[in-house]
């Protein structure tokens, strides 16, 4: 489609990704502090479920709970059933609605990701960063196995060399674990980008119309970089609205508020506002899709 000739494009300077990326872990605004206490309830209720026998299936010794009570094979599994089906209604809603909130707040993958980052920005001078990060990666993955294999069998089993699954609980963990290391360390939140069911899906229905970060194209921008390089999806903030959804675009944002941050940090060292922002501010020059430009008579 060509350009409209009554609307000029912005264009930017092209940003080098430092191959150390940037962390930002400090919340500065309101929305990012919540959205680290939301991800820290997410993550403490994925664990504490199965442990308190809320809904836990022990295909090991053949024993089922839901919320607290000892029940049938057929009715924790309808359990699981019910439970998958209201989270997905509830995703497609609350994305349709807002956004990505399910990998920027929620998803304890994403959580394990930006772990990854953020120890990899804290030890970029060290001279044995590679080695520390492979043991934190690899550590990372086992615990997240160790969680996920909770909600299906009794961990205790993996202790028990007389237990019949003995051996093939070893093997389930050490193959799940392999698994998520090489994808921590070799994919980070690449993984969200390409591979993932879950992001793949949510990159094509999110719509427009939802929360979203806007460049104010009336503020200053030193052009600093900082937003680009501290976005976990490799985005270019500034640009999203001259993207394709899936390409670059709001299809791709996991609604973090990152860029946020450091835009504000950034801009409150020269005393001004920053340019980035969502797109519910007040004051905010929107760059309104095409189909809602004004036009002179």
């Amino acid at each position: 489609m060509a350009k409209p000739t009554f609307f000029n494009y912005p264009t930017f300077r092209e940003t080098k990704i430092p191959k150390i990326r940037l962390a930002h872990w400090k919340p500065v605004t309101t929305y990012t502090k919540f959205r680290w206490v939301v991800q820290a309830v997410v993550v403490v209720s994925f664990v504490l479920a199965p442990y308190l026998h809320w809904l836990k299936l022990d295909f090991t010794n053949d024993r089922y709970w839901l919320l607290g009570h000892e029940v049938s094979m057929v009715i924790a599994l309808q359990a699981v059933v019910i439970l998958w089906i209201g989270t997905y209604f509830i995703n497609f809603f609350e994305n349709y609605l807002i956004g990505r909130l399910l990998c920027g707040w929620i998803c304890p993958w994403g959580l394990l990701n930006r772990l990854g980052m953020i120890i990899n920005n804290f030890l970029r001078r060290h001279k044995r960063r590679a080695l520390i990060l492979t043991l934190a990666n690899l550590g990372f993955a086992a615990t997240a196995t160790l969680v996920v294999m909770n909600w299906v069998i009794d961990l205790a089993t993996l202790v028990k060399p007389q237990h019949p699954y003995f051996g093939l609980v070893w093997i389930t963990f050490a193959v799940l674990a392999l698994i998520g290391f090489a994808i921590l360390h070799k994919m980070g939140f690449k993984f969200c980008e390409s591979i993932c069911p879950f992001g793949m899906y949510l990159t094509v229905v999110t719509q427009k119309n939802s929360l979203r970060i806007a460049f104010d194209t009336g503020l200053a921008c030193v052009d600093c970089g900082l937003c680009t390089q501290v976005c976990p999806m490799d985005l270019s903030p500034r640009e999203m609205d001259f993207k394709d959804l899936m390409s670059g675009g709001f299809g791709q944002c996991i609604l973090c508020g990152d860029c946020i941050d450091v835009c504000k940090i950034r801009m409150d060292l020269e005393g001004l506002p920053a340019p980035l922002r969502w797109n519910t501010g007040e004051n905010i020059i929107p760059l309104l899709p095409l189909e809602q430009m004004p036009t002179t008579d």
